[in-house]
């Protein structure tokens, strides 16, 4: 199995072909990719350079695809017309109705009716559909709210250094936010669209989708905060059938991918893990069918890397 890396030195597919390793080791030929080539990477050990991705025109069997989304757009469509199947990490095609949006522990199924494209959902998203998947199955839910915390390194290798940087009360002049991030909090991740942020927009739109859900009530208000790694999400949610918490809490720990923490729960517990962290389940006080609870989830493993893996896992099987 030929699987070519595009973006292979960024923060996201660095992290990739480290998952990729882990996952798959010998079992796979990897071909990294970058902007102009020549550059070096690791696999199982050995010193790999980097082929250009533009000239690139060889057979591999998959793409593991960490670019923005211009370059998605553009180089993506040339891999599947030549018969690679791709999992694109970029918002691209992750609205497109053509391209299915997976993740692997909410909707496998829908690797099935893929056209050469398959996306990868934003980082928040994935965390919050593993946790609100096992409730909608068991339960329904009929609204939700998330807040989020997100890290800094959500933002790429620009938004890592820019927070080093600022430590050591220096200022970055790629930053990719548009105030100070260390001892602050940002309201808003994106771009301002009809009252709300793209990251937001996100959120919504994504989780219908990887639901099956189109009619699912979501509002949503992402913040960065000066966390190196790993996303957290404050989610409040209205079951359509009743429950008590201990069965909601049962719900969750028998899902797969669900790592249920009794007491608090930070990023900083979750930094390199590939599960998605929920604690701090509990009944509204004054609603009877609305719950809340603490989700937390590496951003960079599960929320990118690993989920783009765990779909070439899912394709393995199936070819």
């Amino acid at each position: 199995m030929r699987v070519a890396v595009l973006g292979a030195t960024g923060l996201v597919g660095s992290l990739m072909l480290r998952v990729l390793e882990e996952r798959f080791g010998e079992s796979v030929e990897v071909v990294p990719l970058s902007s102009s080539g020549g550059r070096i990477v690791e696999y199982m050990g050995k010193e790999i350079e980097t082929l250009p991705a533009e000239s690139f025109d060889e057979r591999v069997d998959f793409v593991l695809s960490a670019v923005d989304a211009e370059t998605s757009r553009r180089l993506n469509p040339r891999f599947a017309e030549r018969g690679a199947i791709v999992i694109d990490n970029s918002s691209a095609f992750r609205m497109d109705r053509e391209v299915p949006l997976v993740v692997p522990e909410v909707n496998p199924e829908d690797v099935k009716w893929h056209r050469g494209i398959i996306a990868n959902p934003n980082c928040s998203t994935i965390q919050m559909v593993v946790a609100l998947n096992p409730l909608e199955r068991a339960f329904g839910i009929e609204r939700v709210f998330v807040a989020t915390y997100q890290s800094v390194s959500g933002a790429g290798r620009d938004g890592l250094i820019a927070y080093e940087t600022e430590l050591k009360g220096q200022h970055y002049e790629k930053s990719p936010f548009p105030v100070p991030i260390v001892g602050n909090v940002i309201p808003g991740i994106g771009i301002p669209q009809e009252g709300f942020y793209t990251e937001e927009w996100k959120l919504i739109n994504e989780s219908r989708k990887i639901l099956h859900r189109p009619d699912l009530k979501i509002s949503a208000t992402a913040v960065r905060v000066p966390v190196p790694i790993s996303h957290s999400e404050a989610v409040e949610m209205d079951l359509k059938a009743g429950a008590s918490t201990e069965e909601v809490i049962e719900a969750l720990k028998s899902a797969e991918g669900i790592v249920y923490v009794e007491g608090l729960l930070t990023p900083g517990m979750t930094a390199g893990r590939d599960e998605v962290f929920v604690s701090r389940v509990r009944r509204h006080p004054m609603l009877k069918n609305t719950f809340d609870m603490w989700i937390v989830a590496d951003n960079l493993r599960k929320g990118a890397a690993t989920n783009a893996v765990q779909i070439l896992e899912l394709l393995a099987k199936e070819s």
